[in-house]
């Protein structure tokens, strides 16, 4: 589990596979130095709260991984983050968009699982 601060005082923790993409994304918007707001669910410290804060350049963001090794990204889930920042509730950290699975033995019958 990583972290994500931003200024001095909000600490968001994120797994490390989301949080690297979130770290691409953000770096996205703020490359072209636009503001927004990143929006969370509190989901898995089971009080089903919310969370947001207004990125903006020149605010400290630390990104800190519990693992070392830098994972290859899924594109298409960094596209999604940094075009969810263009929406009115900004950019939420959505699920990992999953290509559809073909099965082997549905392959044969023509059924998509």
């Amino acid at each position: 589990m990583g972290t994500f601060t931003y200024g001095s005082r909000q600490v968001i923790h994120v797994d490390d596979w989301t949080l690297a993409h979130l770290q691409v994304a953000i770096g996205v918007k703020l490359h072209l130095k636009e503001s927004f707001h990143l929006s969370w669910t509190n989901d898995h410290e089971g009080d089903g709260g919310r969370g947001a804060v207004w990125i903006s350049p020149g605010v400290a963001l630390v990104y800190t991984f519990s693992d070392s090794p830098w994972p290859s990204l899924n594109s298409k889930w960094v596209e999604a983050l940094v075009q969810s920042a263009n929406t009115p509730e900004g950019m939420t950290v959505l699920l990992e968009p999953r290509p559809l699975v073909l099965h082997s033995t549905s392959q044969r019958q023509g059924i998509w699982t």
